[in-house]
């Protein structure tokens, strides 16, 4: 039974929430919790204000939301202020539940708005979701973790928090923001946290209550999260496992596009960190597509890309999106912007090759994208291969879509013969083994490329794309003769591509070429053309099988030709050939001319030139050409053709090589003249050049002019060989261009080429057309001009290139030109000789003087004609210098040194245009200035001189600059010409400065910063090296301009700027100038009452001393306060030591001696700063290496002469008119002290603290020391250590010595101690044992007379106790008496300082040694708790500091001190503490009382179970014991009887069965047989046993109904006594206590206690008698009635309870009725039978009741009613077997005469029974 018995207490505690709602003093704490507000406020607020309050916001929130509505019929109802969720069943406490879910889930999204909070208000308050719905609660703000309203959530959550929230629990306790990184590694380690914040994100977008901040953080997080488990090397299976169900839940999401972005983004990191199958991939990637909408396609199609991105794909396994997948990514609108949007931020190669092979294999029909895709640079060229390969594959298959092949050809047909896809198709087709000739009938498309393309027109193209309709000898039958005399004719071409057509199907078809070209009538004997259509099919871009059939069989028609016939022309035609890209070709047109070389071989004479008059038709183009006789023709093919042709056909690039040695005459053959040799060179190259001229075909010009372009030297130069072309060329490019287009070659391609021939030199016909094509202005000529003109510069002379240079500067100063000449004249470079031309062509100042000539002359004309001829001469003439110096500037203007007279020069004419003209030259000055400054930073002093250089010009051109940027410029000059040459710039150094601080110094840019910067440090030193050393007058004009300016600079450039100015002038001598004068601006911004400026001046000197080094500090400081002392406070006594004090004249005294307390308080403030002082300690701790001895003496000297300065402005401050300054050099001079290390500063203090004479020193000494030691001082440190006990004994002399005459050296002595005690007191306790002790404790100490001096000594005693521990306990017996006493009289007295700095005291010896301190805890405890009483609290000031500190000292006497002894003291300690009758004190001991139960261990308490038990019982008597009865003492006895019933049931959890028993036992014996004086005593006790067994019943249930036995019979009697002695009085608070008793036992018997029959029968009788009181109003007796009848569920039980409860409903007045079971009149009430049953006659117990309780017997009547509505509402169908013996009571009832009788039973009972029945009562009743 005990061990049960224990179990079920320990569970009973930790679960059980009807405790806590009982305990008042914990439902006051509860009720005290607020959201919006203090504890103080809330604790005095009743429920209805809040609802009112929390509605409010309600209503504000429907506004902005109306689907907040639906929570005005529950959560915020008026009737929702009398739900008590501890009242309410499990099944309306989860609809509760789900309701405040919805609420929060609505409501989070606006809990930052104040109305939200009103609202959740209600919420804490009322259904107190911060107890019951934490976890809900927690992760409705989680998203705002960082946000101040989370702090506020965590601080409102009773209770522990929940286990998942445990890592909040010290940002709840240190009331402190939760790291993020702190709740990523929470989430990253404990799974289910992170499940829970996942799930229930995706509950609220299932929900559709997600918001930004929600998506925002769960995002955040979970990337944090995916990057932490991934750097702890987590399986990638587990991190996915962890995610991806979470993701795919949101990416469901339809209806929330944000929510599925916010997946996208985290479903893109979890691809990217780890390995997924492609199984998984391609799930994730289906997910995605048929779940975006049109909102979130974009988004998702990112996701999309990423997801394939990441497929691992070795060795290129590519593999096609699913079919779904690119059916939802085609749907897509605006699909190509957006993948191109998304290609712009992200590598998207690998999703865009499975989006092709999608398309090959789902999409054939849209094949022309395929192509379109391709371009995109992001694919490597191994893609694109695999790609091509693909779609090559497809296209060879039998069953291949048109459409592929159609867009593979026009793929193919749009490239440059030189594009990087068709190189890239052919390494393809090579790679795949496929034979590329084939291919390309196969696909009737031409894949190897040419180097120019074709000649081809539109109809060639058809040719090559349309699909064979007619057979080769239909087409051959079909076809007609040609109408022209060559193919090679320039209006040919239709029928050429008739006969291609023809040419293309017989190779298709393999037949024999021969029988096309033997055909008589498409090919007449002796005609051109079938050689010309042989020659033009080999230069073509048709098939290459095609162009090489055309040269073998020209080869063969040249083998088989007459020796009359000269095929010279077709050399051209077949170099031509040589250029292609096909090896094959190549060999073809090689084998062609080899077979031309045997031909020339054979012939001896010269011979017909085929094609002489008609190669290019009979007009003029082939009278231009030039052609070449049969020994020059045998030479150049056979010397310099045919040797080279292995090599071409190698290497197609060595047709260049082999023409330019033909040509170029520095290259001789062997064994030849000269003179000939040259002749043959020029007249191939005339040959070749007439073929550019007269061609038609510009693939053939462009090949030549590549051929012959770069040729180093030749006979004539090539732009005179194609004069006529070149001349005719701009005019005529229109139409060339035209043809070019139709060729499929670009018009710049061409341009260039034809731009390279020309080379420069004397090449007049180049420079012709050079300077034509830049004139022309023509967009891609002139740029291509431009070009080849920056190219070939170096090589054409001075003249050529001034001309160029000044077309150039016209078409720029051009405002109509389109070409962009600016551009190429920066590119050329330019020298010294041109630049000084261009420089003096344009003229500014004789205009100008003309312009004014003019004016004077006119000076009676109108004004309105102010723009002159000569102005705008100038205008134009500046613009054209402007451009000029721009070139000049970007030509490195160093290297024209040569310039800079003529560059000074051009500044004054500047000068005078800006003066006499309103013309804007700020522009040009500052190019100007820009030449000049890198010349004279490159020149040296020789090359400057006073004539040169015009500083006046410069220094009026700063000043009539409206332009900072301008200023800067000249300012940059400035300081470059006085480092170079200080001299020149000394005379006019102070107008710049004075300048400078008007304009430069204001501006707020880079550049002007960079200005001062290099101006101060060029120019200031000239002037520094000019002021001899009295005259320092110019140094403080100089740094006074600056800080006058101080306001306007930039604030983040001021510490940089006034640095610079101070290291430039040299700090040692400038540094204390710059803070006196900065402290003079601080006073007179402190006099005009500007505090924020003034501060921000001490915070600037601050941050601007750092700057510096420590010497230079120090000496600075020296001097700073040196100048202090010399101003006297009569200025008429000022001397030339004085100092500066020019600017004081005008002061009175009191103002100077004000200035004089403000210049100390500045450098005071300026050296309060930490990093300072641990710079001057690192300096005189660094060894001999980092600083040697003169430094660190020269240091020290410093800080001696600002320390006596200080002393000495002390010491001759005494007066009281100047005792403030004394106070302020005091501050002063412990600024400067703590600058000083640690043991340097003891010894100047020492000596200080040292002085008998000068108690106020000895004052300012201990507080310096208290400070210095507080702030610089570390427990380890040895060295501040053994400073500390070098100066202990000095404090103790000096507060033993004069401490008892200044109590206030006393106590900051005191203090002083206290300080080194807690620093070094437990490292070093001897130091501190003894003396120190000893005069602490005396009388100048904790017995000193002054408050102050003692309340000093006790926290003195206090540090001491905690650092000496066991060593004090020498001196506790004297101790502790003397502080109780001490403790006492405060009390007495209500000195408040006092008692807590005892309280302190007697805390820090209970937390060092309780065990001896126990002895002491009878009187402590007693003082402590006389301390709370209310004259002791009225008596105090600080009532509140007072009763905090001794809320500490029991806290820790409770946790320190061991229970046995605590409890016994305070159990000695009731009887006085109750004597008292104060209620403060009462409470006090009764709660320390109840911590100590609470945190004391179960066998402490159980050991002393009897003696507690004892004081229990003289607490439950405190009614008994109270004085004279009133109102006050009977409040105070509630209480105290309501505290002792809670300490009680702490008791009695910490008990087992086995000793508890007993105890409860001798309680009710204590209350009910103990002999008492008096009645009211016995009443007194039986009421509060009572409510202390309610209390238990309650509390702990069926545990112990059984104990109801040992007061059963008690009970029993007192009922029985209520309704049968009429001599007795009715107590109503008594018998409601006894119900309430009985209330409890019933209703939580779960052991049948109540049924058993002796119980049963002994209770029953004694209940219902009860009903005779009639006390209708009161609900206990009902409530008692029906939990008997629940606990004893027999029908036997039943009939009885029927029974009885129905003798009362009856009418009880009539005598003739008998209402008992016996006849027997001599039965009296109480009588008990043989079965010890109690019966008892209602009649007669009504009878005496009534006259008891004052009720008439209606009311009896009613109270049974209503007894048995509660009777049938709570069993129901269990009491349908009672209506018959009801009905007929009923029924009379219902016929009362008196109405309420009738009305309750009508309204109350009927309607009840009629539910619990089914059906109407009347029909029983009729």
């Amino acid at each position: 039974m005990a061990t049960a018995l224990a179990k079920q207490l320990s569970a009973i505690k930790a679960k059980s929430a009807s405790v806590s709602t009982l305990d008042r003093k914990k439902r006051q704490k509860s009720h005290a919790v607020s959201l919006i507000y203090e504890p103080i406020v809330a604790a005095k607020q009743d429920l209805d204000s809040v609802y009112l309050v929390a509605y409010e916001g309600f209503l504000d929130l429907v506004s902005i939301d109306p689907r907040f509505r639906v929570f005005e019929r529950s959560l915020f109802s008026e009737t929702s202020i009398t739900i008590d969720r501890h009242v309410q069943t499990a099944e309306q406490n989860a609809a509760l539940d789900k309701a405040i879910e919805s609420f929060l889930s609505l409501v989070a999204s606006r809990v930052l708005l104040q109305p939200a909070m009103k609202a959740l208000e209600w919420l804490v308050r009322r259904f107190k979701i911060n107890e019951m719905n934490r976890e809900i609660l927690l992760l409705t703000f989680l998203p705002y973790h960082s946000h101040s309203v989370f702090q506020r959530i965590l601080d409102v959550v009773q209770g522990p928090l929940p286990p998942l929230f445990g890592f909040f629990s010290n940002a709840k306790l240190t009331a402190t923001p939760i790291p993020r990184n702190t709740l990523v590694r929470a989430l990253t380690r404990d799974v289910q946290l992170f499940a829970l914040v996942s799930e229930f994100t995706v509950s609220q977008v299932q929900a559709h209550c997600e918001y930004h901040t929600l998506l925002s953080f769960w995002t955040s997080i979970s990337i944090s999260v995916i990057l932490a488990l991934k750097d702890a090397n987590t399986p990638d299976e587990v991190v996915a496992e962890r995610f991806i169900p979470h993701i795919s839940d949101v990416i469901a999401a339809r209806k929330s596009p944000e929510a599925q972005t916010a997946a996208y983004m985290i479903i893109v990191v979890l691809v990217s960190q780890i390995r997924l199958s492609t199984e998984v991939l391609q799930a994730i990637a289906q997910s995605l597509a048929l779940n975006w909408t049109k909102k979130s396609c974009k988004t998702g199609l990112a996701a999309l890309t990423q997801v394939i991105q990441f497929q691992d794909v070795g060795a290129l396994k590519y593999a096609p999106l699913d079919a779904k997948v690119m059916k939802a990514i085609r749907k897509i609108d605006s699909l190509d912007e957006d993948l191109k949007e998304i290609k712009r931020k992200v590598k998207i190669d690998k999703f865009v090759v499975s989006y092709i092979l999608a398309i090959i294999e789902h999409h054939p029909s849209d094949s022309e994208e395929i192509f379109d895709l391709l371009e995109d640079s992001s694919l490597s060229n191994a893609q694109k291969a695999f790609v091509l390969e693909s779609v090559l594959r497809k296209a060879l298959e039998g069953d291949a879509d048109d459409d592929l092949k159609i867009a593979f050809r026009g793929a193919l047909a749009s490239a440059d013969e030189s594009s990087s896809f068709r190189a890239l198709v052919l390494d393809t087709v090579n790679s795949m083994g496929t034979d590329i000739d084939a291919l390309e009938l196969r696909l009737n498309v031409s894949i190897k490329p040419q180097d120019a393309p074709a000649a081809l027109t539109d109809g060639a193209m058809e040719i090559d794309s349309a699909p064979a309709l007619f057979s080769f000898d239909d087409r051959l039958k079909s076809i007609s003769r040609a109408q022209v005399h060559s193919y090679l004719e320039p209006n040919a071409s239709a029928d050429f591509d008739a006969m291609a057509e023809v040419f293309l199907q017989g190779l298709a078809e393999e037949k024999p070429m021969s029988q096309l070209l033997s055909n008589t009538n498409l090919f007449p004997v002796d005609s051109d053309l079938p050689v010309s259509f042989l020659l033009r099919m080999a230069i073509s871009t048709y098939p290459v099988l095609a162009r090489i059939e055309a040269l073998k069989l020209f080869g063969l028609a040249v083998s088989n030709a007459s020796d009359a016939v000269d095929y010279q022309a077709s050399i051209v035609f077949l170099l031509v050939a040589l250029t292609d890209s096909s090896e094959n070709v190549r060999r073809a047109a090689a084998d062609c001319l080899k077979a031309l070389d045997q031909r020339y071989e054979q012939t001896a004479k010269s011979s017909k030139i085929w094609g002489l008059e008609s190669i290019y038709g009979t007009g003029n183009e082939t009278d231009l050409l030039k052609w070449l006789g049969l020994k020059d023709l045998k030479s150049f093919v056979h010397f310099y053709i045919v040797p080279r042709l292995e090599e071409v056909i190698l290497d197609k690039s060595f047709t260049k090589s082999i023409v330019g040695n033909a040509v170029d005459t520095s290259v001789m053959l062997t064994g030849e003249k000269k003179k000939r040799e040259i002749n043959l060179k020029g007249a191939v190259c005339a040959f070749l050049t007439s073929h550019i001229v007269a061609s038609p075909f510009f693939r053939v010009k462009l090949a030549l002019l590549n051929m012959l372009s770069g040729t180093r030297k030749i006979v004539s130069s090539l732009s005179a060989l194609c004069d006529s072309f070149l001349n005719d060329w701009i005019a005529k490019r229109e139409v060339y261009s035209k043809a070019l287009q139709s060729e499929k070659i670009p018009i710049a391609t061409f341009e260039t080429a034809l731009l390279k021939i020309v080379s420069g030199g004397d090449d007049a016909e180049g420079e012709k057309f050079l300077i034509s094509c830049l004139k022309a202005d023509i967009p891609g000529l002139s740029d291509a001009a431009g070009d080849r003109l920056v190219e070939t510069w170096s090589a054409w002379s001075h003249d050529s290139q001034l001309g160029f240079i000044k077309v150039l500067i016209n078409m720029t100063l051009d405002d109509q030109a389109a070409y962009g000449a600016l551009d190429c004249l920066s590119r050329l470079q330019i020298s010294t000789p041109i630049f000084s031309i261009i420089l003096s062509e344009p003229k500014l100042v004789p205009e100008i003087e003309a312009s004014q000539q003019s004016k004077r002359r006119r000076r009676r004309s109108s004004t309105s004609q102010s723009v002159t001829p000569a102005l705008i001469s100038t205008h134009q003439s500046l613009r054209e210098l402007t451009l000029v110096l721009e070139l000049l500037e970007g030509s490195r203007p160093e290297t024209h040194s040569g310039l800079l007279k003529q560059l000074l020069s051009i500044l004054g004419d500047l000068l005078l245009v800006k003066t006499d003209s309103s013309l804007p030259v700020q522009y040009t000055q500052q190019i100007l200035v820009d030449c000049i400054l890198p010349i004279i930073k490159t020149a040296d002093k020789s090359q400057l001189d006073s004539n040169t250089v015009r500083i006046d010009i410069i220094v009026s051109c700063i000043r009539s600059s409206s332009s900072p940027q301008i200023q800067n410029k000249f300012l940059l000059l400035v300081a470059a010409l006085a480092s170079l040459s200080p001299e020149i710039v000394l005379h006019s150094v102070m107008p710049i400065f004075t300048f400078m601080g008007a304009n430069t110094i204001r501006q707020d840019d880079e550049f002007s910063a960079h200005v001062i910067q290099q101006t101060i440090s060029q120019v200031v030193p000239a002037l520094a090296l000019s002021t001899t050393t009295n005259d320092s007058f110019g140094m403080v004009e100089l740094v006074l301009s600056f800080v006058n300016a101080f306001p306007y600079i930039p604030y983040h450039r001021r510490v940089k700027l006034f640095t610079t100015l101070t290291k430039t002038l040299g700090a040692n001598e400038s540094l204390a100038l710059v803070l006196r004068l900065l402290a003079k601006r601080h006073y007179d911004l402190v006099s005009r009452n500007k505090t924020s400026e003034a501060k921000t001046l001490s915070e600037f000197a601050d941050v601007f001393l750092r700057g510096f080094s420590v010497e230079e500090r120090i000496e600075a400081v020296s001097r700073y306060v040196a100048f202090a002392r010399k101003i006297p406070t009569d200025l008429s006594a000022a001397t030339v030591e004085s100092g500066y004090v020019a600017d004081l004249a005008d002061m009175s005294s009191d103002k100077v001696l004000a200035f004089k307390i403000d210049l100390l308080q500045f450098i005071r403030d300026a050296l309060n700063s930490a990093q300072k002082r641990a710079q001057v300690a690192a300096i005189f701790k660094a060894s001999s290496e980092e600083y040697d001895a003169d430094a660190v003496s020269a240091l020290q000297a410093s800080f001696a002469s600002a320390v006596e300065t200080l002393l000495d402005i002390i010491a001759s401050s005494e007066k009281p008119k100047t005792r403030k300054y004394q106070e302020e050099a005091y501050d002063t001079l412990d600024a400067v002290l703590n600058l000083l290390p640690i043991q340097d500063f003891v010894s100047v203090l020492e000596r200080l603290i040292s002085r008998r004479d000068d108690n106020s020193t000895v004052r300012r000494a201990l507080v310096t020391v208290r400070s210095k030691f507080e702030n610089d001082a570390k427990v380890n440190d040895g060295l501040a250590r053994n400073s500390a006990l070098m100066i202990l004994p000095t404090i103790c002399a000096a507060i033993s010595s004069l401490g008892a005459a200044d109590a206030e050296l006393a106590k900051l002595g005191f203090m002083a101690l206290d300080c080194l005690c807690g620093k070094f007191g437990a490292v070093e306790p001897d130091a501190f044992d003894g003396e120190v002790i000893e005069l602490v404790i005396g009388d100048l100490g904790v017995q000193s007379a002054d408050d102050a001096a003692a309340v000093s000594a006790l926290v003195c005693l206090s540090s001491l106790g905690t650092a000496l521990g066991a060593r004090i306990l020498a001196y506790l017996p004297r101790i502790v008496p003397m502080v109780m006493t001490l403790l006492e009289k405060a009390i007495k007295d209500g000195k408040d300082l006092v008692i807590i700095g005892v309280f302190m005291l007697v805390d820090s010896f209970v937390k060092r040694i309780p065990m001896f301190m126990a002895s002491y805890m009878t009187k402590i405890l007693n003082l402590v708790f006389l301390s709370a009483s209310k004259d002791a609290e009225s008596a105090t000031e600080d009532s509140d500091a007072v009763g905090e500190a001794r809320s500490s000292l029991l806290e820790n006497v409770i946790a320190k001190v061991p229970t046995k002894q605590l409890l016994g003291a305070l159990i000695g300690n009731w009887d006085s503490v109750l004597a008292k009758w104060d209620l403060a004190m009462i409470k006090l001991h009764l709660s320390t009382t109840a911590q100590v139960i609470e945190v004391g261990a179960r066998k402490a308490i159980t050991g002393d179970a009897s003696k507690i038990f004892d004081f229990l019982l003289s607490g439950f008597d405190t009614r008994n014991l109270e004085g004279e009865k009133t109102e006050t003492t009977a409040s105070i006895a509630d209480e105290v009887e309501r505290i002792v019933i809670e300490i009680a049931m702490q008791v009695v959890l910490k008990l087992n069965d086995k000793v508890f028993r007993p105890l409860f036992v001798r309680t009710t014996k204590w209350a009910m047989e103990e002999d008492l004086a008096s009645s009211v005593a016995r009443r007194n006790r039986l009421v509060v046993v009572f409510k202390f067994c309610e209390r238990l019943f309650s509390s702990l249930k069926s545990i112990v109904t059984s104990y109801y036995g040992y007061i059963l019979d008690s009970t029993a009697d007192l009922l029985i006594s209520y309704v049968t002695d009429a001599s007795a009085s009715f107590d109503l608070v008594l018998w409601e206590t006894v119900i309430k008793t009985l209330t409890a036992a019933f209703a939580n018997d779960q052991e049948e206690f109540w049924q058993a029959p002796i119980r049963f029968d002994k209770m029953a009788a004694p209940l219902f008698a009860q009903l005779g009181l009639g006390l209708k109003n009161s609900d206990s007796l009902t409530q008692a009635i029906v939990a008997f009848a629940v606990s004893c569920a027999s029908e036997e039980h039943y009939k009885y309870i029927n029974k009885a409860i129905l003798s009362y409903m009856k009418d009880l007045d009539d005598e003739d009725e008998d209402m008992s079971d016996s006849d027997d009149e001599e039965d009296k009430a109480g009588e008990a039978g043989e079965d010890d049953e109690i019966k008892l006659d209602p009649k007669k117990v009504s009878k005496i009741a009534r006259a008891k309780s004052g009720a008439s017997a209606s009311d009896i009547k009613i109270t049974a009613v209503k007894t048995l509505k509660a009777i049938y509402e709570r069993l129901g169908d269990e009491w349908l077997s009672m209506l018959p013996q009801l009905v007929p009571v009923v029924a009379e009832l219902l016929e009362d005469e008196d109405e309420s009788v009738e009305t309750e039973v009508r309204k109350d009972l009927v309607p009840v029974i009629e539910g619990v029945l089914g059906e109407s009562l009347d029909r029983y009743l009729n």
